[in-house]
């Protein structure tokens, strides 16, 4: 693992993304971070697992916020950890290799901390877009009771969040899933009192739906139904049961092969 390029200090944003491989959207995505309306950022990329390629390729892009650092394990939740580890922003702000950055995005998050300066998370809404890049829709985030709401489903969009690298830290970083790391954060984070969430219907990202994605697979409830066990193991109580029951469900009934 070696770091190719250094930025700021210290800066106020960092950006993680993670990529083993292009399907063809990845310098599109490189390139709508970079073009940021918001300039104190740095822009951490893992590249895992990937070719010399295209490791080459990224390795070329002559932009100073860019943290470049490259492992051998391809899994997600390892390359997340060592993105957030590298990370010496305040915020952690999550980003996909197949999506698109809203240029607003950062300054936009700027001032919603600065309205909600106590804000541990930051739920940002996303327009929906398909392989080649036309909007299909949108999916608009409201203040809710996440919590409650995470027995039935996912009530973030991962790639659009952006979340306090202490608080990230502190609660052990991403611990597993091959394609649900995400949902076992919430559910940890989900235990810390007095966190503080704010949900904003800015589309914070161009969210692409592809077949690259493993988005609702077999695999993925599969994980989460896990996740609900072990806690329903841990402190047994009604909440973890529905959504162990309901996650199972879903791996047998609305899953992809």
């Amino acid at each position: 693992m070696g770091v190719a390029k250094m930025t700021a200090i210290h800066p106020m944003f960092s950006v993680v993304m993670c990529c083993n491989r292009d399907d063809g959207f990845l310098f599109k995505a490189i390139e709508s971070v970079l073009e940021q309306s918001y300039s104190d950022f740095e822009f951490v990329i893992v590249l895992n697992r990937c070719t010399d390629q295209l490791y080459e390729s990224v390795v070329a892009i002559d932009d100073l916020r860019i943290v470049l650092l490259r492992t051998e394990i391809g899994q997600l939740s390892f390359n997340l950890n060592v993105g957030v580890n590298a990370a010496k922003g305040k915020y952690i702000v999550r980003f996909d290799a197949d999506d698109v950055c809203h240029v607003d995005r950062l300054k936009k998050t700027c001032e919603l901390i600065e309205e909600n300066p106590d804000l541990d998370m930051l739920a940002g809404s996303c327009r929906l877009i398909d392989e080649a890049g036309t909007i299909t829709g949108s999916r608009i985030l409201q203040s809710e009771d996440w919590r409650r709401k995470l027995k039935y489903n996912n009530p973030f969009i991962h790639p659009a969040m952006v979340i306090k690298r202490d608080l990230i830290l502190a609660n052990k970083g991403y611990l597993g899933g091959y394609q649900s790391e995400d949902y076992d954060l919430w559910i940890r984070l989900s235990k810390v009192e007095g966190l503080k969430c704010v949900f904003t219907g800015f589309p914070m990202i161009d969210y692409r739906i592809s077949a690259f994605q493993s988005k609702g697979s077999r695999l993925a409830y599969s994980e989460v139904a896990s996740y609900f066990f072990r806690e329903f193991l841990i402190r047994p109580d009604l909440q973890s049961f529905i959504g162990l029951f309901l996650t199972s469900l879903k791996a047998f009934f609305r899953s992809k092969k």
